[in-house]
């Protein structure tokens, strides 16, 4: 695991910790690596949360990839017991490798 990634995954152990937030952890998505925050059903995004990702050089999904956010540009959905919140890490975009198998 790189350095980034044991950060990242450290920085998700706490933010799941905090008050407001049910869940965090990172993901890969082909070339980039997520960062998922899901929140209680009636819940939002703590507005700190937001800008402790920031800090980390974490940004908003849709507003990384060019894409108009239903409800926000890190909004990923309602789930039945919560809603997510996906943001992508720009220091390390484009380091990853996804495999293809025809």
């Amino acid at each position: 695991m790189s350095d980034r990634a044991a950060a990242l995954s450290t920085l998700a152990e706490r933010v799941a910790a905090r008050e407001g937030v049910a869940d965090a952890w990172t993901a890969k998505s082909f070339t980039d690596r997520l960062f998922v925050v899901e929140v209680p059903p009636d819940g939002r995004l703590p507005e700190a949360v937001r800008e402790t990702l920031h800090d980390r050089d974490l940004r908003e999904a849709d507003e990384v990839y060019g894409m108009e956010g239903a409800d926000g540009a890190d909004f990923a959905g309602d789930l039945t017991d919560g809603r997510r919140y996906r943001f992508v890490d720009v220091r390390s975009r484009g380091e990853m490798q996804s495999y293809v198998v025809e």
